[in-house]
């Protein structure tokens, strides 16, 4: 409940904040208050930037609270409000960061101008013209930095169709070891290929799942996991993929779970398409590999979270040994948050949790120990591994995918969609 308050408060006050910023300059530019030196052609439009500034940052949480919008209709509805949504302030969230560099430089100029006052009244009368002829000079610059700083309004425009044509299909190969404690031998540098919310209808062509598929292969994995989401709204979507699909092969096999958007559409069509492939889909259930005398138990279950609760985690274990550290068990579930509401106070003999769901927020910063992004006010782990100690001694991992399709309008902003391999190691 605390944490739904919280993520509607930062969802109008965000907005807003961004809004309020952009109309201050924007009426300084236009010459509300000044009237000697102004721009009145685009006078007009702050009437309607303060409609729409009282009235956007409210739409997201309304629609959310007061809406079906997880349900599979209306599709095209939902897709075009978010679209929507997001063209309007993911622009001006980037026009911000230009426009506090104009601020700051008007700042410094002030401060120069408040000791020019300073010596002004300290100089002597042959100084004046001189310094006459500075605030010339300063009127000047400030005039040409305004006009550079609104300039500059284009630059954002021109970041997200860079992200749209480039980085929403620059995947990352991201390679992660894994330090499990009392990993068998046999499974010591073992690797997993995972891939994630593969979001068919997201694609523009058949192409980009081609060239992940590709990356993939090229790790040669001794195992892939697909954790969720195939499909956005629709199970004909699965047809952009499939081709894609087919080619995935790994010497100990290809398994995967469902995602909260596989039940927006016909979950019964979905799961049929995927069987058809080489992805054996555990839905509530179990596999054992042997590996040279020790096990793997890879352990899948449905959707749970985001309004859907299709998760059995006592059938998908049934017949397993409940001690825990009986060589290595692998689970498969979509959504990060089940792990900390499910897994770990009910079934903590799992030792690594594979998930995705998070997108890592597609919008965010990750350069060196640098990481942000809006997905972390939702989701504690959004992103990358986390070592969790158990609620009986030693660790277990999880690991949140930042996923390869997007929701929403296509963008990914300082979050690249990820391959990942992961390689397990014995831990000392």
């Amino acid at each position: 409940m605390v944490r739904s308050i919280l993520f509607v408060l930062v969802a109008i006050l965000v907005p807003l904040a961004l809004d309020y910023y952009v109309y201050r300059n924007w009426r300084r530019f236009v010459g509300y208050r000044d009237e000697a030196d102004r721009s009145p052609t685009f006078r007009w439009t702050l009437p309607i930037y303060r409609v729409l500034m009282a009235v956007m940052p409210l739409t997201l949480p309304v629609y959310f609270l007061f809406s079906n919008w997880w349900d599979v209709e209306p599709k095209l509805a939902r897709g075009a409000f978010l679209a929507l949504w997001s063209v309007y302030y993911v622009p001006k969230g980037l026009l911000v960061l230009a426009l506090l560099i104009k601020d700051g430089a008007r700042f410094i100029i002030w401060l120069f101008g408040w000791f020019q006052e300073q010596l002004r009244s300290e100089a002597p009368d042959d100084d004046e013209a001189a310094l006459d002829l500075s605030d010339m000079k300063r009127a000047s610059r400030r005039h040409f930095l305004r006009e550079i700083g609104w300039s500059a309004a284009s630059v954002p425009f021109v970041v997200v169709g860079y992200s749209v044509f480039r980085t929403l299909y620059d995947f990352e190969v991201r390679r992660v070891e894994v330090p499990v404690p009392g990993l068998p031998r046999q499974l010591d540098g073992l690797t997993i290929g995972q891939l994630s919310d593969l979001h068919a209808g997201s694609f523009f062509s058949e192409r980009p799942m081609q060239e992940a598929v590709s990356l993939l292969q090229a790790e040669r994995p001794d195992v892939i996991v697909i954790t969720g989401d195939y499909v956005n709204h629709d199970a004909a979507e699965f047809g952009l993929i499939r081709a894609s699909i087919q080619q995935l092969q790994a010497d100990l096999g290809v398994y995967g779970c469902l995602g909260n958007h596989d039940h927006y559409a016909n979950v019964g069509d979905v799961v049929t398409q995927v069987r058809e492939t080489p992805v054996d889909l555990l839905i509530n259930e179990h596999r054992t590999l042997a590996i040279d005398g020790a096990q793997l138990h890879l352990v899948g279950v449905d959707n749970t979270g985001f309004y859907q609760d299709f998760a059995n985690m006592n059938a998908a274990v049934a017949g397993l040994d409940e001690r825990p550290g009986d060589d290595l068990r692998l689970l498969l579930a979509h959504t990060p948050t089940y792990w900390d509401e499910h897994v770990r106070p009910h079934h903590p003999a799992m030792d690594l949790m594979l998930c995705g769901h998070t997108h890592g927020g597609q919008l965010g910063v990750e350069v060196g120990p640098v990481r942000y992004s809006l997905a972390r006010v939702a989701y504690p782990r959004w992103a990358g591994l986390y070592a969790e100690p158990r609620p009986d001694g030693g660790e277990h991992f999880l690991y949140v995918n930042r996923g390869i399709g997007t929701v929403g309008p296509p963008l990914r902003l300082g979050i690249r969609p990820e391959i990942t391999l992961l390689t397990l190691r014995r831990a000392a």
